[in-house]
């Protein structure tokens, strides 16, 4: 969803509340802000003393380097996105995707608070902070200039609209050199900001992701065709010089002195090209760490490079000497969210090489990490009940969790295909696996090795699972179904009913006679199942992006609604469900856990909790 449509989204949803009733709106049908939590997608670092500065999806991030073997994340604020940064005395200006530009305080590291923002119209990426004026390159509005004298109050100076994408941006001089995706590089006279010109452009062969400037040559980051050497000498007629293919896709770009030190994803690493001839450049040294080598930006600082990798968190090498980079210290993030369970003060979370998180809830508007299982490789789904966590995990992993801080494997088990789905009750665990069904798993007596006591085989695959009585309800996603299992006897599960939905069913929900299926790109659909072996459709309301999770209480229906954030659907009448509210997360939400007052979003890229 582009930043256009969010926010025509979001006036709908003003209107279509506005228009509902006579009455403003209730406090009841707002959702809050409350706090988040396992930040991932680290997109841009800056240096400030001891301190990086880091732009996540979520917003900005602080991390200690006095230790550069460990650094430490001191501090954080939500902003609501996050892509490119600057910093100037004690304020970061960082770019925010949708949500524009952020001005924040940053006099004290370990305690950030918001000055201010600026709605620009595009989607800002990238931002350059030169005297009192901010450069945003700000997607399909091109480059955006705002003064920022007072903070407290920035204003736009000037605009022009560049032919792509601006997605980076560095000032020299006075011009703007602008990084343009598939338009390359656009050189902007902004002698006048009220009134910037293009002064010259040079179309790149690959996407111009971002750009630095050293004397007469622009050094752009191109995707696919790596590094390109732009002479910009003549700002009216810049033209490639030099380039050098890096591995992966070349996304972030610094250069210092003889070296140009790019940021590859698409496992690209991290790489030094010596530019000391830039119509020859040549590759000097290269480092690649662990996990991943998604990087996305990178700065120089003294004698180190600091790596913000999009999946796996922030790397600092010693480039003492370019041509043998040794890689000293990091600060893992968890990959992504895929699934989240409570139990009591604490919320369980499983992703992608990300292990089982363990997060103290206690005071939800403060979630602190208390504990982590690492290894877990591709976490889908976690339950949570009284000293145990169970992870679908390929297959069924169950940890003991009666100490949060030190949580340990004690059971493995199984399964023909890929465990993917999971639900517990009492003594049983029913799994859902790829290409080979349902799975009753015995956890009565967990000294021992669980063993399956009944299965229901079946091709495709399931994502949404749900128990009523003695029927399990799932998400057939891979045709559009609602199937039901009579479980009455687990050695011999049944299937007694089942129900072709509009869409592709992604989760589902019970509450009483009722069920709610996240409906894919269909939305919310609601079914009775008074009669299981007879479901049929009773109400339905289409949302605006794609329908993947859903939990409910007596009075709402919550819909993870991918990139359109959180949905709260009125289900008082189920025949006519009515949407009351959104709140609209940063990266994709997934799932939704209902915990009292407050429901936890997985957003893929953080833990959400709202209220």
């Amino acid at each position: 969803m582009t930043s256009f449509t969010k926010k025509l989204f979001c006036i709908a949803i003003f209107i279509s509340l506005a228009l509902s009733s006579c009455n403003p709106i209730s406090k009841e049908s707002k959702i809050e802000y409350v706090s988040s939590i396992l930040w991932t997608k680290l997109y841009d670092v800056k240096i400030a003393g001891n301190y990086v500065y880091g732009s996540f999806r979520n917003g900005l991030g602080v991390f200690d380097i006095s230790d550069k073997k460990n650094p430490v994340l001191v501090s954080r604020i939500y902003l609501g996105g996050g892509n490119g940064l600057d910093l100037k005395n004690d304020h970061a200006f960082v770019a925010s995707g949708d949500m524009g530009m952020h001005i924040v305080d940053i006099s004290n590291p370990k305690a950030l608070t918001t000055v201010s923002s600026y709605d620009s119209p595009g989607e800002s990426y990238e931002v350059a902070v030169v005297g009192d004026s901010a450069y945003l390159a700000d997607g399909e509005s091109g480059l955006q200039i705002i003064d920022i004298s007072n903070a407290s109050n920035p204003k736009l100076v000037g605009s022009i609209d560049t032919p792509g994408i601006a997605k980076g941006v560095t000032i020299a001089g006075d011009y703007a050199y602008v990084a343009d995706e598939i338009s390359g590089l656009q050189v902007i006279n902004i002698n006048n900001p009220v009134s910037p010109d293009l002064a010259g452009s040079c179309d790149t062969p690959g996407s111009a992701e971002s750009v630095a400037v050293k004397d007469e040559y622009a050094y752009v980051a191109d995707e696919m065709a790596g590094l390109q050497i732009i002479d910009v000498s003549d700002p009216s007629s810049p033209k490639i010089v030099g380039s050098y293919n890096t591995p992966g896709n070349a996304h972030g770009v610094a250069v210092r002195d003889n070296f140009a030190y790019v940021a590859n994803h698409f496992e690209g690493g991290f790489h030094i090209i010596d530019i000391s001839d830039p119509k020859n450049p040549v590759l000097a040294g290269s480092y690649k760490y662990p996990i991943y080598n998604e990087a996305w930006g990178v700065t120089v600082s003294g004698n180190h490079a600091y790596i913000a990798d999009h999946f796996s968190g922030l790397y600092i090498v010693d480039i003492t000497d370019p041509f043998k980079p040794v890689g000293i210290g990091s600060y893992y993030t968890p990959a992504s969210v895929n699934s989240v369970a409570v139990e009591g003060n604490y919320a369980y979370a499983v992703g992608e090489l990300s292990g089982l998180q363990i997060i103290d809830i206690a005071n939800p508007s403060a979630p602190k990490k208390e504990g982590l299982y690492s290894r877990i490789r591709w976490g889908h789904t976690v339950k949570a009940r009284g000293n145990f966590a169970f992870v679908a995990d390929g297959g069924l992993q169950i940890i003991d969790i009666s100490n949060p801080a030190a949580p340990k494997i004690i059971r493995r088990r199984g399964t023909p295909g890929v465990a993917r789905v999971l639900t517990v009750r009492e003594n049983l665990a029913f799994v859902l696996a790829d290409n080979s069904g349902f799975h009753i798993i015995d956890i009565s007596d967990l000294k021992k090795t669980p063993r399956t006591i009944g299965s229901f085989e079946m091709s495709g695959f399931a994502y949404g699972i749900a128990i009523r009585e003695n029927y399990v309800f799932f998400a057939k996603s891979d045709i559009g179904s609602i199937e039901i299992i009579d479980i009455s006897d687990p050695a011999s599960p049944e299937l007694t009913g089942s129900y072709k939905t509009a869409g592709l069913p992604y989760d589902i929900a019970i509450n009483g006679n009722y069920a709610y299926v996240a409906n894919g790109e269909k939305g919310l659909q609601i079914l009775d199942i008074s009669n299981p072996k007879a479901p049929k459709l009773l109400g339905s309301i289409d949302t605006p992006g794609f329908a993947y999770g859903v939990a409910v209480n007596s009075k709402y229906a919550y819909v993870a609604d991918e990139t359109s954030g959180l949905l709260k659907i009125d289900i008082n009448k189920p025949a006519s469900p009515k949407l009351t509210g959104s709140f609209d997360t940063p990266g994709e939400a997934v799932k939704v856990v209902i915990s009292g007052e407050y429901i936890l979003v997985v957003d893929t890229f953080s833990l959400m909790i709202l209220k």
